[in-house]
């Protein structure tokens, strides 16, 4: 048989085709072969995606050269044709194989299908507003790279990843905000996804609120009683409402299934998505019109699953370098081919222009976060980034006089408490900044962009709390919880629902890598590049003529490491849901819920309800935790959070079952340790 040529995608496409047939009549045979044994069906869905990768692979082009331009015309006719083909023959298969028939088998065993038969029936309508980056962004306007993507998804789709590794750049563009407006570039339209498709799944079968969906399908809830609120995550919450009206649209929803249902709704976010539901709490009783009893009028509960109420320090890493914690790890095994393709500088300009990412900042400031109550610390206070160059390696310029005025020095053989073994793995620190350090640089160089995103977000908690609410002002703490309190509403429950038991990111341990500033050692860092400046003016470190700013001179320092600490590659963890620390899962909730709570002055009911990560693998589930996992977007398929969300919208014996405290964690200490510390806990807020 002769070699296939690749530039006749039709052909490729029929002879693989073909070749997936005869795949796909074999797994459809061990899918339906109820004695079928592990070892073979392991085999079988092995099978599958080994056949998926050689079709990607005949039928697209490889690019030897990874800096080479393909040609646009042709690659966009294979990459239709792949499109097709795999529609057609391969995500049927996929999810037949995953999500399918034996899915299907275990109805029986579904929390709502259980509840069903204990007679939970639909009754408050229900509400859903996703987290970061998990609802799907489509493409309305866009250059001439993209316009063939029209109504298409750019984010949260198979072809998401195609479009990325065709045209990196054309893809990072529409992706990204204009850095001085904080909302759409010129000539550039990406907007989200409605319905429960935008955020159901993520890629093909990675389920997100898929699984929930369908046990509240379970006890009758359909598209008439419940709705899903997508939002584009990039935007910062006021902005939200500015460019896309977003709160309104929330407001209308909950007032219009209150009206047509005649019952209270079910406000349930994920993620980010309750710092955006927090957000709304406070501007739909001001800006929204709705008056100080619009809560306490239209919603019912506000079930918080794993919400991010205290901000993820894993934002400041990726504001201030570029950098998550896999991709510092992975540096040492793919280092160019990584940075040649998709490189810090990159990332951090694309991240730093979407104001989500500020408003996920830790909130609190050192009073929450500088104790180290969650971490049994003794250092006071607990820093948020240790610089471990020694004093004598920081580069002489102006950009590293302002990392030196602007930390804490340390000696170099602090006495920390700890025993002679902890000592030997201690690493020494030349310089540390706290939580307020931290944030205050990241907000004074606006991340490379200057300074807009003050004009929206404030993490000074306590002028916060100080400020009327009537103020112009406070809008820029309502994402703060330590800064706004909890809404007028008696009658409203709140729910925070989360996993823990697995290690997150909680500081870090970083390097100033001298080549990378600006060998005029004349770097400003306040400075911002405008498209106007010329190329000259703006290289050298100060940035590009395109008006990015310069490559961080920071790298998190993966060499640092301490086991007796929970330090590994440069990152310090505590515990959490992999992505949210404990902190900030729990403590404002335990604080909502003490009796003449300032930051909770109607008396709302709140209970925290934790569950203990407990993962498994199943071969239906790939990839998955299981469901009992805790981890940050497992949890929405964890059968004790799901059953407490049906619970709750159906009524059934919520006082005996849901409404009261699970906590399985250390929290209790932790808030305790905190409120105890002297610099520490809401008290420094509320004077």
């Amino acid at each position: 048989m002769p070699p296939m040529k690749r530039k006749k995608g039709i052909s490729a496409s029929a002879n693989a085709r073909a070749a997936a047939k005869a795949i796909r009549q074999s797994e459809l045979s061990a899918i339906h072969e109820k004695d079928a044994p592990t070892k073979k069906r392991f085999q079988t869905y092995l099978t599958l995606l080994v056949s998926m990768l050689v079709i990607r692979w005949l039928l697209l082009p490889t690019q030897t050269n990874p800096h080479s331009k393909p040609d646009v015309d042709s690659k966009g006719q294979l990459q239709m044709v792949f499109d097709e083909f795999f529609a057609a023959n391969v995500q049927p298969l996929w999810d037949r194989a995953f999500n399918g028939t034996q899915y299907a088998l275990e109805e029986s065993s579904r929390v709502g299908h259980q509840l069903k038969e204990q007679n939970a029936r639909v009754k408050h309508p229900v509400v859903i507003v996703p987290g970061f980056v998990t609802s799907a962004l489509e493409l309305w306007e866009g250059e001439s790279c993209m316009k063939k993507n029209f109504r298409q998804r750019v984010w949260g789709s198979a072809s998401m990843a195609r479009t990325f590794f065709a045209d990196r750049d054309c893809w990072r563009k529409h992706l990204q905000l204009n850095p001085q407006t904080g909302m759409d570039p010129d000539n550039i339209r990406v907007r989200s996804a409605q319905g429960f498709e935008a955020a159901d799944n993520f890629i093909a079968t990675y389920w997100v609120w898929s699984k929930l969906i369908e046990n509240l399908a379970d006890v009758g809830y359909d598209g008439s009683l419940m709705s899903m609120m997508s939002y584009d995550w990039r935007l910062g919450y006021e902005y939200l409402e500015k460019r896309d009206g977003y709160f309104s649209k929330l407001k209308a929803a909950i007032e219009t299934h209150h009206k047509t249902s005649g019952e209270k709704v079910v406000l349930v976010s994920h993620s980010m998505g309750s710092s955006v539901v927090y957000y709304f709490l406070q501007w739909v009783v001001t800006d929204g019109g709705g008056g100080k009893d619009w809560v306490e009028n239209n919603v019912h509960s506000f079930v918080n699953i794993a919400g991010t109420l205290l901000g993820v320090p894993k934002s400041i890493p990726a504001l201030l370098s570029g950098e998550l914690k896999d991709i510092a790890v992975l540096m040492p095994q793919i280092g160019d081919l990584l940075e040649n393709f998709f490189g810090r500088r990159v990332r951090k300009n694309l991240w730093n222009t979407w104001g989500s990412l500020y408003g996920m900042l830790p909130k609190g400031g050192d009073a929450i976060w500088g104790s180290g109550a969650d971490l049994d610390e003794i250092i006071d206070p607990t820093p948020t980034i240790v610089w471990n160059n020694g004093t004598e390696e920081f580069c002489s310029s102006s950009l590293s006089t302002s990392i030196v005025e602007n930390t804490t020095p340390t000696d170099e053989k602090i006495d920390n408490g700890f025993t002679d073994e902890e000592l030997e793995l201690y690493i020494p620190a030349s310089r540390q900044w706290t939580m307020n350090e931290t944030i205050d640089h990241i907000l004074r160089t606006g991340g490379g962009y200057g300074s807009r995103i003050e004009s929206i977000f404030s993490f000074d908690s306590k002028q916060g709390w100080k400020e009327r609410s009537s103020s112009a002002n406070k809008r820029k703490h309502w994402h703060d919880p330590v800064a706004s309190p909890l809404p007028n509403a008696p009658s409203l429950k709140m729910y925070c629902l989360y996993g823990t038991g697995l290690p997150t990111e909680r500081s870090y341990y970083y390097q100033l890598s001298c080549d990378k500033v600006s060998a005029s050692k004349d770097v400003d860092v306040d400075r911002t590049c405008t498209a106007g400046d010329s190329e000259t003016t703006c290289s050298n470190g100060t940035g590009d003529s395109d008006g990015n700013p310069p490559e961080s001179p920071f790298y998190i320092d993966v060499a640092a490491k301490n086991d007796l600490r929970n330090i590994t590659s440069g990152v310090r963890f505590s515990d959490g849901d992999g992505s949210v620390p404990l902190l900030s899962l729990g403590y404002m909730c335990q604080k909502f819920a003490e009796p003449r709570s300032k930051h909770n002055p109607s008396g709302i009911k709140v209970f925290t309800r934790e569950r203990k990560h407990d993962a498994e693998i199943s071969l239906t589930d790939p990839g998955r935790g299981g469901p009992r996992s805790g981890e940050h977007v497992d949890i929405l398929g964890n059968v004790g959070v799901i059953e407490d969300v049906v619970r709750i919208a159906t009524g059934l014996e919520v006082e005996e079952k849901v409404d009261k405290d699970i906590i399985v964690s250390d929290l209790k200490n932790i808030v305790q340790r905190l409120d105890e510390h002297p610099s520490g806990g809401l008290k420094h807020v509320l004077i």
